[in-house]
């Protein structure tokens, strides 16, 4: 992020919408983009139809109402390349780099994500069949290589499936050996390619008790277990900020309790949700403002250089529309975080002695007036 730009902050007053969202991310360098599974073809238990089911959802259909909605970043998930036999599409991934290409977009990185596969349901890396661990394993690695076609070098692995749903139903320690012997196998095949393996906690859903990997502390702790092992930095971790508020814990903790511990933050998937939640996955800045800008200002404390990811579901909007006011609504939230940050040796002052009404009255204008 340009920093050196602080003193260009204001020329952005008053709500930044339109042609002053793109200029407010050139001049500060704001790597913003989408998952192309925020662009529409939702659907869930109520609505398995999906809520606009005649709303084209292949990549490419995608792709195209990001670029509609004026965000010219994306990231695309490994499944949406995969074949009814699980086998990578290569023609389809070159159709999608030539359309980035021609639309004046990048490619932010690559999800992984075996959820949505149906011999799948018990688990990824720790499946109680080993034949599926292998299969999984297998298309986790042909996925690194559709990361590479496409030019990015971070993969982030969500493992929907891998968890439990009551207890007694596993052995925990066994789990959580297969899953970090998995994590050191798929890191190993990362770095021969030259990419960053990201990992992405969440507390439920699917899994209704827990997942593997329920918190980001988890994800950092296994990260920091497979780096030490390997004697490289390759596992980082991706921070879901609605993740974050489902297990109610302050998000700008988490920022910065990764780089505490050395662990490369290497992607953020914005969106909103309630505390205590499910994943709600809403329009972004809809919830409490006061966390969000926080989260925002933690990421600029601690020099994250990363894409900042929509990661939401609006189910009863158009998506295109979704899309365009999570950008308007993103970009004015972290112009606050910019602002709070200009003001940091003053807010360092007041924190450093404790002085609560101070801090609250260095941030109050820029949350309420900017």
């Amino acid at each position: 992020m340009r920093l050196q730009n602080l003193g260009l902050l204001d020329k952005f007053t008053g709500f930044l919408e339109g042609e002053s969202v793109d200029e407010f991310f050139s001049t500060f360098d704001i790597k913003f983009s989408s998952g192309t599974w925020a662009a529409g073809g939702f659907s869930d238990r109520f609505m398995s139809r999906g809520y606009s089911p005649d709303l084209p959802s292949d990549v490419k259909s995608r792709i195209e109402r990001i670029w509609r909605a004026g965000i010219r970043g994306f990231t695309p998930i490994n499944a949406e390349f995969l074949d009814a036999m699980l086998k990578v599409n290569w023609q389809l991934v070159e159709e999608v780099l030539g359309l980035s290409k021609s639309k004046g977009m990048e490619v932010a990185g690559l999800a992984l994500d075996l959820a949505g596969v149906p011999i799948l349901k018990l688990g990824s890396l720790t499946n109680p069949d080993p034949s599926l661990r292998k299969k999984s394993f297998e298309i986790l690695v042909d996925s690194m290589d559709i990361a590479k076609m496409l030019g990015v070098d971070v993969v982030s692995f969500w493992p929907g499936q891998d968890g439990w749903d009551y207890s007694f139903e596993v052995n925990y320690g066994k789990k959580l050996g297969l899953f970090v012997s998995g994590i050191r196998e798929l890191a190993d095949e990362a770095s021969k390619r030259g990419l960053k393996l990201s990992l992405e906690a969440k507390l439920k859903e699917p899994k209704e008790g827990n997942m593997i990997m329920p918190t980001t502390y988890v994800a950092v702790a296994i990260a920091k277990k497979v780096n030490e092992e390997l004697g490289k930095n390759v596992v980082g971790i991706t921070i879901d900020f609605g993740h974050e508020l489902m297990y109610a814990v302050e998000p700008a903790f988490a920022v910065h309790f990764a780089k505490l511990m050395d662990v490369p933050l290497l992607a953020i998937h914005i969106n909103t949700a309630k505390a205590h939640s499910n994943d709600e996955d809403r329009v972004v800045g809809t919830g409490d403002l006061w966390q969000l800008v926080d989260f925002l200002l933690a990421t600029i404390e601690t020099g994250y250089s990363g894409w900042f990811v929509l990661d939401q579901f609006t189910y009863r909007m158009d998506p295109v529309e979704g899309l365009r006011l999570s950008k308007e609504l993103f970009a004015n939230a972290m112009k606050k975080a910019l602002f709070i940050y200009r003001q940091r040796e003053e807010l360092e002052k007041a924190r450093e002695i404790g002085d609560q009404v101070k801090v609250l009255d260095i941030v109050k204008k820029a949350l309420y007036n900017i």
